[in-house]
């Protein structure tokens, strides 16, 4: 197992340049960019320090500005001092706030992190569980019921969840008793008054329905895959052989099914856990949390490349440690599972 993780630790190098390296052409050869804002700022503010501008000295003023992004390069050397910078995590300054975009994503972290990672979490209890479940009554009314319900949930956008959990918790418009929780935010404005233990429950409140709205995601996906995955299990000859030796049921389905049920669903750990992470933009943007999806989506807007290609190395990043503890967990499942690639 150790040689496999040296393995696959040298293989995220080429992995991380591929993934960086297309982000970073793709994004040099999108329209716009820092220089047609500044450009645009000053033709459509009547020009340069109250003079009129001529197409010359937009010329010469566009030449100055890509030399001082440095986009005066070819791009694959532009990539290469780019990476440079990136192994001390300098990635420019933001062309938006001319902050640090390091700064700039560090601060946005630990709201994405605050309802992603345990929306993750509880994504993959509850549905482990209620698959399970549903394997055990499969054909039930609670089964057909609970699916039904399941495929109702995800066919709904995340944009229509997070409004309707906001107009019926955080307005005195539906339920008698008026808001639950907050409107929007993350923190309360009286934050820096709080005790520790009110800030976590501070924060618990702000967090709990963005955490919501996000479980819908892969919630239903994961379920199924985890009922058909434990009804294919039960359906093997060592299951057969245990009920025959007169175990209980619940005995051959915790000790001896589940572990082999639950390896599906541990394929697409790396994937769901970038996609957690990485906050969403939807949910962020409807219940007022300034995390990464939000401002991924301001520096798309506004064209703010450094902090764009700053997000983009974190995900990057985190999709191939993803990939890892993907099999690290394959591993702690099933202890029989072999990476070193050598047969019998």
């Amino acid at each position: 197992m150790f040689n496999y993780l040296v393995r696959r630790l040298l293989t995220m190098i080429p992995m991380f340049f591929l993934m960086t390296g297309v982000y970073f052409a793709v994004q040099n050869y999108l329209p716009g960019g820092p220089v047609q804002e500044v450009l645009s700022r000053i033709q459509f503010g009547g020009g340069e320090g109250g003079r009129t501008m001529n197409v010359e000295d937009i010329a010469k003023l566009k030449a100055e500005l890509e030399k001082q992004y440095g986009l005066d390069k070819p791009v694959p050397v532009r990539y290469w001092n780019w990476l440079k910078k990136v192994v001390v995590l300098d990635f420019g300054d933001s062309t938006a706030t001319r902050e640090p975009a390091i700064k700039t994503i560090i601060e946005r972290v630990p709201i994405s992190l605050g309802f992603g990672i345990p929306g993750f979490f509880l994504t993959y209890v509850v549905c482990i569980f209620l698959g399970m479940f549903k394997a055990m009554k499969d054909g039930s009314h609670f089964d057909v019921s609970s699916s039904i319900a399941l495929f109702i949930a995800y066919s709904i956008p995340a944009l229509v969840v997070s409004v309707v959990l906001l107009l019926v918790f955080c307005t005195d418009r539906i339920l008698p008793g008026g808001a639950i929780f907050p409107l929007g935010g993350a923190y309360s404005d009286n934050w820096d008054t709080l005790t520790a233990w009110q800030k976590l429950f501070d924060y618990s409140k702000h967090m709990f329905l963005p955490v919501m709205a996000s479980l819908l995601g892969g919630f239903t996906f994961l379920t199924m895959l985890m009922k058909n995955s434990l009804l294919d299990v039960l359906s093997s000859e060592f299951i057969r052989t245990a009920r025959a030796k007169g175990l209980s049921e619940r005995r051959v389905i915790f000790k001896h099914a589940l572990r082999n049920a639950i390896l599906p669903l541990m394929v697409g750990l790396g994937g769901f856990l970038s996609a957690f992470v990485a906050g969403s933009i939807v949910i962020e943007s409807v219940f007022g949390l300034p995390g990464m999806g939000r401002l991924l989506l301001e520096a798309l807007t506004s064209r703010d490349y450094n902090v764009l290609m700053g997000v983009a190395v974190i995900q990057s990043v985190i999709v191939m440690l993803g990939q890892l503890i993907s099999d690290i967990a394959y591993v702690i499942v099933d202890p029989r599972i072999d990476f070193s690639g050598k047969s019998g």
